[in-house]
């Protein structure tokens, strides 16, 4: 049996997913798309009693988990909920396919977490659009063009940062945004040293250092609605 279990966008496990961690014969986590939760592990591993082993990429994209779930009743944590994630939709299906049990423990992620924090419509916004870390011969602008897609039709984006082989620095992304007019800065989303800022693109890099630390997420806004703009007057740099 495989278990996914979800630990929210600030490592907030649910009762549910404790009390599977304590049924599961081995666990492993997925730490690269939230770095935070590295950090978490100890805590867990004390909570249920058992020890976590950490897996890298390569090893979670591969058939590695699969396999030991067909004997085993085996975990998988990871961040935000499991299955906002593309490779965990693909563990389900070939479970499926191979008559394997799966189970799903769900939690928050930052695709309502962040939009809500920020006090904006989640239904007026478009495709999400993430920034990458340059790379030799490797610098996408897609995420550029679903940006002003969503303008177009006057809705919010929300562009996630990347991850590796470190986390994206907010001046870095906010330098990559530089065409659009304002943004909103969430660092460390729904945790106690959460920071939320708002404002134009250029004084939120000229005042990077104030933004917070990461992990961040960015907003940019398409036109505020009345109750949008009040909400979003707090944080505003």
């Amino acid at each position: 049996m495989l278990v996914l279990v979800g630990t929210g966008v600030n490592n907030d496990i649910t009762l549910g997913g404790l009390e599977e961690l304590k049924k599961c014969d081995k666990i492993y986590a997925e730490v690269y798309t939230n770095p935070s939760l590295k950090e978490f592990l100890p805590k867990l591993e004390k909570a249920i009693g058992k020890k976590i082993f950490e897996l890298e990429r390569e090893k979670v994209e591969s058939s590695f988990l699969i396999m030991e779930a067909i004997n085993k009743r085996v975990a998988l944590v990871s961040g935000g909920d499991p299955l906002t994630a593309t490779t965990h939709i693909v563990f389900v299906n070939e479970c499926r396919k191979r008559n394997i049990p799966v189970k799903v423990i769900h939690n928050s992620s930052i695709y309502a977490a962040a939009p809500a924090r920020a006090g904006l419509q989640i239904y007026r916004f478009g495709k999400t659009a993430t920034l990458v870390n340059p790379r030799q011969n490797y610098k996408p602008t897609s995420s550029l063009d679903v940006i002003r897609e969503n303008l177009a039709r006057n809705l919010h984006t929300l562009v996630l940062l990347d991850t590796e082989p470190a986390p994206m620095g907010v001046k870095a992304a906010l330098s990559q945004l530089s065409e659009f007019g304002q943004a909103v800065v969430l660092s460390k989303v729904a945790s106690e040293d959460e920071k939320i800022t708002y404002g134009d693109i250029k004084t939120l890099i000229e005042r990077a250092e104030e933004l917070g630390g990461p992990p961040f997420t960015i907003i940019v806004p398409a036109k505020l609605h009345i109750v949008e703009e009040e909400y979003l007057s707090w944080f505003k740099l």
